[in-house]
């Protein structure tokens, strides 16, 4: 028997010496204060008196911008807290497009909350069991409180996400836009957002805007010879190359004398006049394929006054398919007068950006479109570029009212009605979890709070000014664009953007508060 001294058998080591792990209580500090910090990064950008951020690339690059969305994005973030917090503004965005940076003051509110009630030593799991509780009871009484629209309700709501991103005057402007994109779209397809584009004009008049029911695209059209304008004209799309089809397997052809290869030259001018022939007759204006378009088969459609363009995207063409109502052919012969579509006016237009010289070719007054596109200019590319993202998010907000057909009052007003219903329900409870319940409370308090601070106001006074009005049932209060306590005359979101809002922001702090280790392969 050997002797160790009494040193025992060294330590069993299963990660790398450079690697650090953090457990208990300092795990939960680590989160909760990188939560904290997130959430307070875009606290000032909240609601119609909040500032704006600018934003400085590696490349050069600035944007300056109160979006959410845009900010999130931007942001090249290590912590796990912060990139959890990232995914939840992209879920938040892609499910509602609007509502990002309230999402995320709110589930930075839950992590603070839990942060105190963990100091005070309660269980992560006892304040996770409350907050899924009142979760619950707040998605009950937000469809309790919920109201269906009208025209001008749906009007209100594209306002409400332009606030503070576009002037008032701007705002009323885009809002009708809005409207009337919906009205369009609604009468040819299910209403979906991705069938609205975007496009940046050439115009430098600030908040130029114009709605075209149809889109626009950039392409090089190297011909001079391309027509510049048509109207009512007759469109062919070829998904595939327009020109004598390629073998799909490889194959030799042995030509043994001149007659024979003139031969086979003719027939290929043969086949490529036929083609050519048929679209003539066809009667189109215009072709598009996302492929090559045989030279021979494009001088001789120019030469007819046709608009030919191809190299396509399979998007562009699918969106040229939406637009005009024509159907996608493989080849020219599968094309007959029943798949052409119709464009009410084509044309090109000439466009210098970055030394390089293209043509804008614009699809316009498409009567039976299922899709339309904004086109939008502006003195410079940063004003542009928040105009389009304003745009964008009064659009998701609208159609997702539109479908869902339910939406909510602004200011605050649901955040506080939700909050007293937990309280009242978290009063009933006997066990630990009612402490849970009213932090999630407290937190859903932030969002008032917020909107009366960025104001000026005093966010501790307006909040407990605005629970004890709604406590008597003054329903339509909440906080206004200057800070005051007033009657939501105008502000209107939709109801399921803010369940999915608190729901989502719930989950991604549930699934935070559960974490014991941080394993970090770094060592930071």
């Amino acid at each position: 028997m050997v002797e160790d001294g009494g040193a025992g058998p060294p330590p069993v080591r299963i990660l790398r010496p450079e690697s650090s792990v953090t457990s208990e209580s300092s795990v939960q500090d680590k989160l909760i204060g990188a939560a904290s910090i997130f959430a307070d990064l875009l606290r000032p950008t909240y609601g119609p008196m909040g500032l704006d951020k600018m934003l400085y690339k590696s490349n050069g690059e600035a944007s300056i911008t109160n979006d959410g969305a845009k900010i999130v994005s931007e942001l090249m973030v290590k912590h796990p807290t912060a990139k959890a917090f990232v995914s939840l503004g992209e879920s938040q965005e892609s499910a509602a497009g609007d509502g990002v940076t309230g999402c995320i003051l709110f589930a930075g509110a839950l992590m603070y909350e839990a942060g105190l009630l963990i100091s005070k030593g309660l269980h992560p799991l006892i304040i996770v069991e409350g907050y899924r509780e009142a979760c619950e009871v707040s998605m009950e009484e937000l469809d309790k409180i919920g109201f269906h629209y009208n025209d001008d309700e749906l009007l209100n709501v594209a306002k409400t996400a332009l606030t503070g991103k576009v002037t008032d005057s701007a705002s009323e402007n885009i809002a009708k836009l809005v409207m009337e994109g919906l009205k369009q779209i609604k009468s040819t397809s299910i209403c979906d957002s991705e069938n609205v584009l975007m496009a940046k004009s050439p115009n430098n008049i600030p908040m130029s805007i114009e709605l075209i029911n149809g889109l626009v695209f950039e392409k090089k059209l190297h011909l001079d010879k391309t027509p510049s304008e048509l109207r009512n004209c007759k469109v062919a799309l070829i998904n595939g190359e327009v020109g004598i089809r390629s073998l799909t397997r490889d194959s030799e052809i042995e030509i043994n004398s001149p007659e024979e290869l003139s031969g086979f030259i003719e027939s290929e001018d043969k086949q490529i006049e036929n083609l050519s022939k048929k679209l003539i007759e066809l009667g189109i204006n215009a072709l598009f394929s996302t492929g090559e378009i045989n030279k021979e088969i494009l001088h001789k459609l120019l030469s007819e006054g046709i608009f030919a363009l191809g190299g396509l995207s399979t998007q562009e063409l699918e969106n040229i398919s939406k637009a005009t109502q024509a159907t996608k052919c493989p080849v020219i012969e599968d094309i007959s007068t029943n798949e052409l579509g119709i464009i009410g006016l084509l044309k090109t237009e000439t466009v210098n950006s970055n030394g390089e010289t293209t043509q804008r070719v614009l699809i316009k007054d498409c009567k039976n479109t299922e899709l339309i596109t904004f086109d939008v200019g502006g003195s410079n590319d940063l004003a542009v570029e928040e105009t389009i993202r304003a745009i964008h998010d009064s659009v998701k907000a609208t159609f997702l009212t539109f479908n869902t057909k339910e939406l909510i009052l602004g200011g605050g007003n649901p955040h506080i009605l939700c909050s007293i219903k937990v309280r009242e329900i978290a009063d009933t409870k006997q066990g630990r979890e009612r402490l849970g319940m009213e932090a999630f409370a407290r937190a859903l308090e932030t969002i008032p709070a917020t909107l009366a601070a960025n104001a000026g106001k005093s966010s501790l006074d307006s909040v407990i000014e605005l629970r004890s009005r709604l406590k008597n049932n003054s329903e339509n209060l909440g906080i206004g664009a200057n800070g005051e306590i007033e009657q939501i005359h105008f502000a209107r979101e939709p109801k399921e953007s803010l369940k999915h809002s608190i729901n989502s922001a719930t989950e991604t702090v549930i699934g935070l508060l559960r974490v014991d280790q941080l394993i970090s392969a770094r060592g930071d």
